[in-house]
């Protein structure tokens, strides 16, 4: 009769110390979105149409939002309790934008490359793989990690979350801008290369020894551009 109250407990204390739990699981529905437009043949291939967008979102929720979990947690846990899913809701909301904005910006390019696209999947791995061995790249996924004070209560509040997630959204966008160009010129969902490169990403971030990985991404994505380029 004790073991249900204590389990219960321990549940209870899980969540307030992981307030973010709920957009995690909102990542594995988008994942599993994913798949199941797959299996179904709908793929994103149908970017010049008007399905294109939110394709892309549900893409973007699915590979960007577990990079930004430790940031949600950060506002779950500097709001009150009675306003934590509201704030992070704000946050994660004003986070995902901005790689909306960006897909907008990344499918109108993709349609005006669509002479040559058996060359644009290449041409965009090289540009990640350059962009791996710059110092840009190198201070934007340390900038990724970073939190800022945020009001607990009140209007001002609700405004520093949604800045907080325009902030790390930018943050994110430069460290990954390639990878999203990417899954853009690629022209259809690629399932397993998303979950390749949201792992490299992950680690990317996490890892303490960031510097030392950017160098493997960057000979991937290379030979990667090569393979397809010779055959063709």
């Amino acid at each position: 009769m004790t073991r249900f109250p204590s389990r219960r407990a321990e549940l209870d204390a899980w969540l307030a110390w992981r307030p973010e739990w709920w957009l995690a699981a909102a990542a594995v529905a988008a994942w599993v979105t994913l798949l199941g437009l797959a299996l179904a043949g709908r793929s994103a291939h149908e970017l010049s149409q008007p399905l294109a967008l939110p394709h892309w979102t549900l893409m973007s929720v699915a590979m960007m939002l577990p990079l930004t979990l430790p940031a949600a947690r950060h506002v779950g846990r500097n709001s009150m309790r009675r306003r934590r899913v509201r704030a992070m809701s704000l946050y994660a909301a004003a986070y995902v934008l901005v790689f909306v904005g960006f897909g907008v910006v990344a499918l109108a390019a993709v349609a005006l490359a669509e002479p040559s696209p058996a060359l644009l999947v290449p041409a965009v791995l090289l540009v990640a793989a350059a962009w791996q061995l710059s110092p840009y790249k190198r201070r934007a996924v340390l900038a990724c990690r970073r939190t800022v004070p945020l009001p607990p209560v009140g209007r001002r509040a609700d405004t520093a979350s949604l800045r907080f997630g325009l902030l790390q959204g930018w943050r994110c966008l430069v460290s990954c801008w390639p990878v999203m160009l990417l899954m853009a010129a690629a022209g259809h969902l690629h399932l397993l290369v998303m979950a390749v490169l949201t792992v490299g990403l992950l680690v990317e971030e996490r890892s303490r020894r960031t510097a030392e990985l950017l160098r493997p991404g960057a000979l991937a994505f290379a030979a990667a551009a090569v393979v397809l380029a010779v055959s063709g």
